[in-house]
């Protein structure tokens, strides 16, 4: 009689560190991964428009630097694509420092013009672009 007691005394304390193992703390099917952030920007209305209002006057069908920025060939023409002009893609997914559009949004391109041409795209849609490109530049 006196080891039962001694045993329910030493386990009880235990028990509520077996029910934790009971409880369902979610999937349970492995590890998934970092937890992303939501995406806040989408491209179909908030970085497309940017190309129609400043880009596609020269980067539309037969345009500049071959590049057509027009609504539903945009996105394909600039994520993954290598640069005319730089070793640099001219979109790469997550990082805006790597991708040349940002840069020659930005101005701060090594070679050729700042785009567009004499302007700026406005801060606004600079940090667009920019939270596009990190966000990882989706075709949303």
């Amino acid at each position: 009689m006196k080891a039962i007691r001694h045993l329910r005394a030493w386990s009880l304390p235990l028990v509520p560190l077996a029910l934790l193992g009971c409880g369902d703390f979610g999937d349970d099917t492995g590890d998934s991964g970092p937890v992303q952030p939501p995406v806040t920007v989408s491209f179909a209305t908030d970085i497309q428009p940017i190309f129609d209002n400043n880009c596609i006057g020269c980067h539309n069908a037969g345009g500049q630097a071959g590049l057509d920025l027009r609504a539903g060939l945009s996105h394909g023409n600039l994520v993954g694509v290598a640069s005319t002009e730089s070793a640099l893609s001219l979109v790469e997914s997550g990082q805006p420092a790597q991708s040349w559009l940002f840069i020659k949004l930005s101005g701060l391109q090594d070679v050729g013009d700042v785009m567009p041409p004499g302007g700026n795209v406005g801060s606004a849609n600079l940090d667009l672009v920019e939270t596009w490109i990190t966000e990882g530049a989706l075709d949303n």
